[in-house]
């Protein structure tokens, strides 16, 4: 909008000849097409042709199809999916909302602490969290060695490779996706209103149900979709967590492309949980519209204020009624959500801070407590050729998929902050679907196109993948970082008659160049923590670090992992603090 009023001024065109220019595609749109010719040509003719082979072609047929409605194994892997995704979803809520909270309403040392303990998470390894979780939840785990020290049990308690282990190690993994939509909406409401509600009489509770709860149902609403869909499409944890019992539809995907070579069915099983998400966002974007993951607005009309309104109205009566309910529960010096916030933050530090911990044992194997304090594990690292092979593979394809992700999500962000297109919902929706789709759906997708072109099994190929993933992260980090730029150092650029490239080099550039870097680490870090790519377009002829890992994890758990999982955090940890060093220099 800065850059439609900024040409105004300068042109001091009428609104008629505005009007018919706004239909013609402006310079910045033309930056849209590289970013969108790649995602289609490697993300939607893939998933096309996907499709083509679930159907049986060329002998088309819907056999795949019928098969996995009239076998009830299928029908069951399909109800245990939605059941561990239904339980996930649910407890990463009840447990993120507080925390949520307080990282919105709470003082600064209390937010930096609970920013620290949701962002490192998720940015360390899905595989590292999830061995965390086996060292924890093991027969001869931190938790039944703990419970047996204290006596509380005389023999171990099954905790791993059944559902419990699975949501718990899920529910972990998930947090940080619940918890970061959220903040982003609660972070916009503004405190006076609570100050005011409590002013005019309501009670802590009431002022929450009645302002903060109505106003943080956006950010509820998308972390509770982006959770539900993550889950469906899980497969690391629940294939390294659960138990025969417990087999989702990922595992049974898997099982159909990888061990039986039956890429048809296995595709029909693909399409179908395909199918599933796309149901539940098409649902979704009734109540969150995706435009607004990139921050643009969408007016849905009068019905759906109507819809809010009733909504807000009927918590209203609800808030009222809590006045008299609040002075019975305990407050706790109003200090209960916080002190709940607190203990849910620990909780996600621990198992990474205990695989930390472990890393550094004396012994080969793992014991609780440590026997001994040593660097052994990770001398055993740094001197074996497959883990320093595994480790480089993983840097080149990194660097190779963050730079085209970086490019090419670049223009795709500059496309659309400052293009003018039409369809910019369907482009957005493009954008953001690589990273909304199951995982292991696109790897299978991908997989038939490199293979015909001769690029399966290449550190190339697989960068190419990455890449596909990469771009909507970046996207969504410079999108951010162009709403905020101030458009008055450009319009005064312009005034002082710098051109159009001139404008670009010395203001844009140098205001953007913060948030490129940051999004360049975390292309390399999603290509660098990869696993489920690398298992379908490795095909057995790439070993990256996480294919190490998770070969080492299946066939024999010990120590050196602890060490991996601990430099892949520390690895993490140093994206968080010079992204946070970059945002720091930008604001000074």
């Amino acid at each position: 909008m800065a850059g439609t009023m900024s040409s105004v001024a300068i042109t001091g065109r009428p609104e008629s000849s505005r009007a018919s220019a706004s239909s013609r595609p402006t310079p910045w749109a033309w930056l849209l097409l590289p970013g969108c010719i790649f995602l289609a040509v490697l993300f939607v003719v893939p998933l096309g042709e996907l499709l083509l082979l679930s159907l049986g072609m060329p002998n088309w047929t819907l056999s795949h199809f019928l098969r996995i409605g009239s076998n009830p194994a299928y029908i069951t892997v399909l109800r245990t999916t939605l059941e561990i995704s239904v339980s996930v979803t649910a407890l990463a809520f009840f447990l993120g909302y507080p925390v949520a909270y307080a990282l919105t309403t709470g003082g600064t040392t209390l937010r930096t602490f609970l920013l620290i303990a949701v962002v490192l998470p998720y940015f360390t390894s899905v595989l590292a969290r999830t061995f965390a979780w086996i060292v924890l939840l093991g027969r001869s785990g931190v938790v039944n060695e703990t419970l047996l020290q204290l006596g509380w049990i005389s023999q171990p308690v099954p905790l791993l490779y059944n559902r419990f282990g699975v949501i718990i190690g899920m529910t972990h993994i998930v947090m940080p996706l619940m918890i970061l939509p959220m903040v982003t909406v609660m972070s916009g409401i503004d405190q006076r209103l609570l100050r005011a509600a409590r002013a005019n009489g309501a009670s802590p509770l009431s002022a929450f149900l009645t302002i903060f709860l109505p106003l943080s149902l956006p950010g509820l609403i998308a972390g509770i979709l982006l959770v539900f869909i993550y889950c469906l499409g899980f497969y690391i944890t629940p294939a390294l967590l659960g138990g025969l019992s417990d087999l989702t539809i990922t595992s049974a995907i898997s099982s159909q492309v990888v061990d039986q070579l039956n890429w048809n069915f296995g595709s029909a099983l693909s399409m179908l949980l395909l199918v599933v998400v796309l149901s539940i966002l098409w649902i979704g974007s009734r109540f969150f519209p995706i435009e607004q993951l990139l921050g643009f607005s969408d007016d849905q009309g009068g019905s759906k204020t109507a819809r809010r309104q009733m909504g807000t109205q009927w918590l209203m009566r609800v808030g009222s009624a809590t006045n008299a309910l609040d002075r019975w529960l305990p407050s706790m010096g109003g200090q209960g959500v916080t002190m709940l916030a607190i203990v849910l933050a620990v909780l996600l530090l621990l198992p990474v801070l205990i695989v930390a911990y472990l890393s550094f044992s004396s012994s080969s194997y793992f014991v609780f407590p440590l026997p001994g304090y040593s660097l052994r594990n990770y001398q055993a690292y740094f001197s074996d050729a497959q883990w320093l092979r595994a480790t480089f593979a993983s840097i080149r394809v990194g660097l190779m998929a963050a730079g085209m992700g970086t490019l090419l999500g670049g223009m795709l962000a500059f496309g659309l902050s400052r293009g003018r297109i039409r369809g910019r919902g369907a482009m957005i929706a493009l954008v953001l679907s690589p990273i909304i789709m199951p995982t292991i759906v696109v790897a299978i997708a991908t997989y038939f196109l490199l293979a015909r072109v001769g690029l399966q099994g290449t550190e190339f190929g697989l960068a190419l993948g990455h890449a596909v993933h990469a771009i909507p992260y970046v996207v969504v980090i410079v999108v951010a970082n162009l709403r905020d730029l101030n458009p008055t150092y450009e319009r005064a650029a312009r005034s002082l008659g710098a051109g159009p490239l001139a404008t670009f080099r010395t203001i844009i550039a140098p205001l953007v160049l913060p948030a490129f870097l940051v999004a360049s680490f975390f292309a390399f870090l999603t290509s660098f923590d990869d696993v489920v790519y690398v298992l379908f377009l490795g095909i057995g002829r790439l070993t990256t670090l996480p294919m190490r890992m998770w070969e080492g994890i299946q066939q024999d758990i010990n120590p050196t992992i602890a060490a991996v999982a601990t430099l892949q955090m520390l690895f993490a940890a140093v994206v968080i603090i010079v992204g946070a060093m970059l945002r720091r220099r930008k604001i000074s």
